[in-house]
């Protein structure tokens, strides 16, 4: 699987909230950062937490993606229904095929 295929699929498990799948495409020392929230999630247990934390219902819409060695950027619009839309830029650092680190970019949509 390409660098940009597993960042696609992280996201798709992110949206129907199955963490499992999304932890598998992880390295163990994985770390995201949300913005927002003061300390990353780190670990595969982070990444569990971070899915935990998601609003019931998420929506994300290919906006366009891009890779550039190990370095992959998804943008999506991202909708929570009737709580919020924003723009998001997923920003990937991959390492032996897997996630090793994901920032987020946020820019309101409405």
């Amino acid at each position: 699987m390409s660098a940009l295929d597993t960042a696609r699929s992280f996201i798709d498990a992110v949206m129907t909230k199955d963490a499992e799948a999304a932890v598998a495409l992880c390295a163990d020392d994985v770390e995201v950062r949300l913005p927002g929230v003061p300390v990353a999630f780190s670990g595969r247990d982070g990444v569990r937490q971070m899915i935990r934390m998601a609003p019931p219902e998420l929506v994300q819409t290919l906006r366009d993606a891009d890779q550039d060695g190990d370095r992959v950027r998804v943008r999506t619009l991202t909708r929570a229904p009737g709580i919020f839309a924003n723009y998001t830029t997923w920003v990937f650092e991959m390492k032996d095929g897997l996630v090793k680190k994901l920032d987020f970019e946020l820019r309101a949509a409405n």
